[in-house]
């Protein structure tokens, strides 16, 4: 559930908004025909560390991509899919300066990606990207909004 948005609108009416965003982004994965694999149980542990554990269970290439993005289109989720044969690192970057999508062409550096990384926060993308590897191969896919807060949440509605 998104913790901060039910801070904000209350956790009937927030769970009732992530249901319908998760319905919103499977829709949009099956459109897109990529496998894919949903994970409800989470490990426990910040962001990143529950991000590296579901790339390392995956051992090869993984796309993990949040289900809080209105404009995730089954386009944007086709070339992620695409680009993670041909790079080290796919990134989606979203406004807020986080990001709602991250590829990774192999799990081996997945837990030191996201070493430092201030979560929810304007500055998440920038710290992650302070992590990569010299020698990585980065591709960045469309900017879009994603949905934390109530201020979000009603740039969502118009």
């Amino acid at each position: 559930m998104k913790t901060r948005l039910a801070r904000e609108i209350g956790v009937a009416r927030a769970t009732m908004w992530y249901r319908r965003a998760l319905m919103r982004t499977v829709r949009a994965a099956k459109k897109s025909r990529v496998p894919f694999e949903i994970t409800l149980r989470q490990p426990m542990g910040n962001l990143g560390r529950r991000m590296s554990l579901v790339a390392k269970r995956a051992r090869g290439a993984s796309v993990i991509v949040g289900c809080d993005i209105p404009d995730l289109s089954p386009a944007i989720l086709r070339q992620a899919a695409d680009a993670v044969r041909r790079f080290d690192l796919v990134l989606g970057p979203a406004r807020d300066g986080g990001y709602y999508l991250v590829g990774l062409r192999t799990p081996a550096h997945a837990f030191r990606l996201y070493d430092s990384v201030r979560w929810s926060s304007a500055h998440a993308l920038a710290d992650t990207l302070k992590n990569v590897p010299k020698h990585w191969r980065v591709k960045f896919l469309p900017m879009l909004s994603d949905v934390d807060v109530v201020e979000d949440l009603a740039k969502e509605q118009r």
